[in-house]
């Protein structure tokens, strides 16, 4: 059977190499600055201190000429009530060997000092980007600008940004609010779960009134008929089930009794008893990690809610990013397509200006063709940003929005135009540290070997030690409270001790038990290798597409320029110096679909541009830092329940901690 690599091994091994402690130390100073730029540029791409607000773009005049803008209240001192992140648990040491593969590994080392390919062919010509900031022309993309300004699409508007945004979407977007009831309905599940442990109070009473025929003169020892007979029998006291396997009654009974029989004596008779009675198992449920497991394992579904909450609220901040970009996209291709249909239209002007002239009819149809066609584009982005705008309302939630559903949204947060150093080394490391799935699969490991833990006890045979004590009393007449007070003033104390034992025969169905646990901690340790190699992969890939994109940016930016350089020059052809003995017609439409290739390469440059700034967010999504905040745990246990939960001892899983993993045979498995 092939072996499993025991978890810890390889990582003390690695930790313990003095060359590795230095790189450690070395490394953990600069990945905190690096941590610290990657939130800046976060904060340049998306700004962290979230805010949402209203204003007026700046005007010669301060106002705008098509819309008047209205004020959105901000949410500045609003608390965003998201569940913190948690600890990896006992099982956080498996993450080390990860992290000394990436320290360790040259190959990272190597790639984020190229990070910029400098090499590239397809950069070869341009200016070199490599060991400096660089940055987009803002001649080129002359929409940033007027992005930021009302297109007249509406009487009024409001300015949005996507800080502001992603705030409003955790305050108000119902979905968010339904992800926030998560944890409280897990922290309840904790409470349930210790409440086992709470003491039981009780209260029994019975009075029975019996009238039977005689059929024995034992039955009453002299010859009457009936045996009539009164007896009240009640009990009152506390139970307690300890958190080491004991249980703890402590009862008073008593009770008063008369009948017609000879053989009662006092009659009628008060009486009373006192009881004190402990049994604790000694091998099966003995211990108080084994009778707290359930609190163990609550804890642990608490903490993986909260984990699993942190990472949909993140997923629903990419979206509302996202379609705040597609806004910002589908805003600049309107400017394009409008700047487009402007220079159709200044050809159809003047052709028809000059149709008296030298201006042939089927030029101007040409020219009528190409206005027709642009204005029909404007028509399909202006809806689509009346939809990214109806987007927006969906995921933010705010009724705010609804009153503003006719306004024209007005985004002012632009993208990022400058290259920023990466280093896929450092978000690796960062990722590991971050990252709510792995957090999870740790923390699932936790439950698995808890369980295991569990279900080994439960091999154990039965032995449980009885104990049991009682004082009782006796008095004449129906006085039961006289009775209770001489069970102290008479006589001594009964006591009793024993011992239960059971062992089922084969004991197979806790055998059975003990391995299908067994194996679900080896697949959950898979499934931790699995989720921290897709991590790790999915950081080195968001990490290039990052550095990716801008050298893609600056590559869109130069065939922009060079598609622009081909419009001036086929313009200035068309309107200074015509060559006679070329076709008018082709001439106009050479142009015109010059004009068309230079909208499509700005179009794919603010794609890109918009790419560019979600990979950002997709980044710091990827490194598990896209929710950085320091907020008070939002899953409190209600401040009208009294409960005190203790930490936990070692968790089971350290029963397990020095197996080797390895694939058991069934024999290996039947032993406990």
């Amino acid at each position: 059977m092939k072996q499993i690599v025991k978890p810890t091994t390889a990582i003390i091994d690695g930790l313990r190499s003095r060359k590795l402690r230095r790189t450690v130390r070395t490394l953990t100073s600069s990945r905190r600055r690096w941590v610290r730029s990657i939130i800046l540029a976060g904060i340049l791409v998306g700004p962290s201190h979230l805010a949402l607000w209203a204003e007026t773009p700046g005007h010669a005049d301060g106002h705008s000429p098509h819309s008047v803008s209205t004020t959105y209240r901000s949410h500045e001192a609003v608390h965003l009530p998201i569940p913190n992140a948690i600890s990896s648990g006992p099982y956080a040491h498996q993450v080390d060997r990860y992290r000394d593969r990436v320290l360790e590994n040259e190959l990272i080392a190597e790639a984020d000092g190229n990070c910029w390919f400098k090499d590239s062919p397809a950069l070869s010509s341009g200016s070199s980007i490599a060991g400096q900031i660089s940055q987009l022309d803002p001649q080129v993309v002359w929409w940033d600008e007027d992005v930021t300004q009302p297109l007249g699409l509406a009487e009024q508007h409001t300015s949005v940004d996507a800080s502001g945004l992603a705030q409003t979407a955790l305050i108000a977007s119902p979905y968010v609010r339904s992800l926030l009831t998560e944890p409280q309905i897990s922290m309840t599940d904790i409470v349930i779960a210790d409440a086992q442990f709470d003491p039981l109070t009780f209260l029994d009473a019975n009075y029975t009134d019996t009238n039977d025929p005689v059929g024995s003169e034992l039955t009453t020892g002299d010859q009457s008929e009936r045996f009539r007979d009164n007896l009240f029998a009640s009990s009152a006291g506390v139970r307690k089930k300890l958190t080491g396997g004991g249980n703890l009654e402590v009862v008073q009974r008593g009770g008063f009794q008369n009948n017609n029989s000879t053989f009662l004596t006092p009659n009628p008779q008060g009486t009373s008893r006192l009881e004190l009675n402990f049994s604790q198992p000694l091998l099966r449920d003995h211990g108080k990690a084994v009778n707290r497991t359930r609190v163990i394992l609550a804890k642990i579904d608490a903490q993986i809610t909260n984990s699993e909450v942190r990472e949909e609220i993140q997923t629903h901040l990419v979206d509302v990013t996202t379609a705040y970009w597609e806004l910002y996209q589908a805003r600049a291709e309107w400017l394009q397509r409008n700047r487009l249909l402007a220079s159709a239209q200044e050809m159809q002007t003047v052709l028809q200006a000059r149709g008296a002239v030298d201006s042939q009819q089927r030029q101007i149809l040409r020219a009528n063709v190409a206005v027709a066609k642009r204005r029909a584009d404007l028509v399909r982005i202006e809806t689509r940003i009346r939809n990214a705008q109806s987007k927006l309302r969906l995921l933010t939630g705010d009724r705010q929005f609804a009153q503003f559903a006719q306004y024209e949204m007005v985004p002012v947060e632009r993208p990022l135009m400058q290259s920023i150093e990466l280093s896929t080394r450092d978000a690796t490391l960062t990722a590991l540290d971050n990252r709510p799935d792995i957090v999870q699969s740790l923390q699932q490991m936790h439950a698995v070997s808890t369980r295991v833990g569990a279900a080994r006890n439960q091999v154990l045979p039965r032995l449980d030690l009885l104990l049991s004590s009682y004082v009782s009393g006796l008095d004449s007449g129906t006085n039961t409270f006289g009775a209770i007070g001489r069970q102290f003033s008479e006589g001594g104390p009964t006591y009793s001790a024993g011992l239960i034992f059971e062992r089922p025969w084969g004991n197979r169905a806790n055998q059975a038990r003990l391995r299908r646990n067994r194996w679900e901690w080896t697949r959950s340790y898979a499934e931790f290798q699995q989720t921290t190699e897709a991590a790790m992969t999915e950081v080195e890939i968001a990490v290039r597409e990052t550095q990716t994109l801008f050298n893609e940016l600056i590559a869109k930016q130069q065939s922009t320029m060079a598609a622009a350089r081909e419009v001036d020059y086929l313009r200035q052809r068309w309107t200074h110096l015509p060559d006679p003995n070329e076709n008018a017609i082709l001439l106009i439409e050479n142009l015109l679909d010059a004009q068309e290739r230079l909208a499509d390469e700005e179009r794919s440059l603010v794609r890109s541009q918009v790419a560019h700034a979600l990979s950002w967010v997709t980044l710091r999504k990827a490194m598990g830092v896209l929710l950085v905040c320091n907020v008070a745990d939002v899953s409190p246990v209600p401040s009208n329940v009294s409960v005190f939960l203790p930490d936990e001892t070692e968790p089971f899983g350290g029963m397990i901690e020095s197996e080797e993993l390895i694939l058991p045979t069934p024999e290996e498995w039947n032993s406990p």
